[in-house]
């Protein structure tokens, strides 16, 4: 049995520490809860699923469905959905949502396989001594006795953390993403908008999403919208009032709003999706020490959905365990 750090309690995350239960498994996190970009943003009587929207019914991880089912954490549900709303294209589309918000499936997940864990607690540094053996640091403690690290947060951020372990001048290129603002909105009554959810609203806003047909409690019509990867980009510091403003004046102009907002926040995601994975450069499935001790996972290794970052982590846990045999 062997001590293992997990840094990151993304989705990524979350599989290596579900499927490597038999070692001592410790994870952490900067947040004060799992499921990283998994998000659901509760303010007053407002709930938005801000981060993942939704999980596709056709994804290819049969892990993560065997857990959702077993577990009980999602619902499928059937929606109007805009393929490309500026070319009046729509669909009736199945999708897996959360049953309390898409944060609730990381969550459960987490709570279920019972680990040690330490949130709000950013991992800054990184030591090993002559055994071997490593050290995790944050602002204020230090973590000792760990046989291997898991890394499983942004890129950008695992190269940063484990640059005195891994040499990554033989990479040619880096994984990419693409940065996100998001607007949670919400209005005092119930707009007539028959379109749940699409992409294309705008040139700037690449994706929208009701929150009613997630959450039956709410009262007032709720919203997210997300900017256009292009739009975030050129505007990354943009002013919050400015952006929301501008967000909630495409909506409203384009469904005809007439009702009174009642709320309205924005998120900036930096690290929002992949644009280009590790695999689509290398070919492989993650990337490693040169003694195999520490190793570096996410989405960001083969794709940009949920799905990818359970299934990256579930294939590097199946090589630690060869690993720690």
């Amino acid at each position: 049995m062997k001590n293992i750090a997990i840094i990151g309690a993304g989705m990524a995350g979350l599989s290596l520490a579900y499927n490597l239960q038999e070692h001592n498994i410790t994870i952490f996190d900067k947040s004060w809860r799992p499921g990283g970009r998994v998000s659901t943003r509760k303010h007053d009587n407002y709930l938005f699923d801000h981060g993942a929207h939704y999980l596709s019914t056709n994804h290819s991880v049969n892990q993560l469905n065997e857990i959702i089912s077993r577990y009980n954490l999602g619902q499928v549900i059937e929606i109007d959905f805009a393929i490309d709303y500026l070319k009046n294209k729509k669909t009736r589309k199945k999708i897996i949502i959360g049953k309390n918000g898409m944060n609730s499936i990381p969550k459960s997940i987490f709570d279920n396989i019972k680990v040690k864990s330490y949130f709000n607690s950013k991992i800054i540094k990184i030591s090993k001594n002559n055994n071997g053996i490593f050290s995790l640091f944050s602002e204020k403690e230090e973590f000792k006795n760990f046989d291997y690290v898991l890394i499983c947060i942004p890129y950008p951020q695992s190269k940063e953390l484990s640059k005195e372990f891994i040499n990554f001048t033989k990479m040619v290129n880096d994984p990419s993403y693409e940065p996100i603002h998001t607007v949670m909105l919400s209005y005092k009554n119930i707009n007539n908008i028959n379109i749940k959810a699409g992409l294309n609203l705008h040139k700037d806003i690449s994706f929208f999403m009701n929150q009613n047909i997630k959450f039956n409690e709410l009262s007032d019509d709720c919203w997210v919208l997300n900017m256009s990867s292009e739009y975030t980009n050129n505007n990354i510091d943009v002013d919050k009032a400015a952006l929301e403003k501008y967000a909630q004046s495409i909506f409203e102009k384009t469904f005809d709003i007439k009702n009174e907002i009642s709320f309205i926040k924005s998120h900036r995601w930096l690290y929002a999706q992949t644009k280009v994975s590790y695999n689509s450069i290398s070919k492989k499935n993650w990337i490693s020490s040169k003694d195999d001790k520490i190793f570096l996972s996410g989405d960001w290794i083969l794709g940009k959905s949920l799905s990818d970052a359970w299934d990256a982590g579930e294939k590097l846990s199946h090589y630690v365990k060869i690993l720690s045999v």
